[in-house]
């Protein structure tokens, strides 16, 4: 009886754990084009950037976004739902604009940062 609940244990420990991996995958973006796809670790991101730092929605030069939106099945607060081949900003420019911007000004600190060229963050499998 002992060993059928310590089996037990172990099954809904490794069922747990699985569980949280898959909520910290990190986010396939882009890579429609020539480039290869962009694994975005968005979990890692969570715990250094405030979430009104990358997510917004602007008007007149303000973000208006509602920090309440911020839902995890949410598909308005994703980038493609405003930066679309309709709009001023386009999705990729928006990536390029707000991902290497960051990394580059983090790059003026002593903290460390995140990649800048092209190659590290595209990455082409073959």
């Amino acid at each position: 009886m002992k060993t059928i609940r310590q089996i037990g244990l172990v099954l809904v420990c490794v069922l747990f754990a699985s569980g949280l991996y898959a909520f910290s995958d990190d986010i396939e973006l882009g890579g429609e084009n020539i480039r290869g796809t962009v694994m975005f670790p968005h979990e890692f991101h969570m715990g250094e950037i405030d979430c009104m730092e990358c997510h917004h929605d602007m008007q007149d030069g303000e973000n208006v976004l509602d920090e309440y939106d911020l839902e995890e099945d949410n598909p308005d607060i994703l980038c493609g739902a405003c930066h679309n081949p309709k709009e001023t900003i386009e999705r990729m420019e928006a990536f390029h604009y707000q991902c290497v911007g960051c990394h580059n000004n983090y790059k003026m600190t002593a903290d460390p940062t995140g990649p800048t060229m092209c190659g590290e963050c595209h990455i082409i499998t073959k």
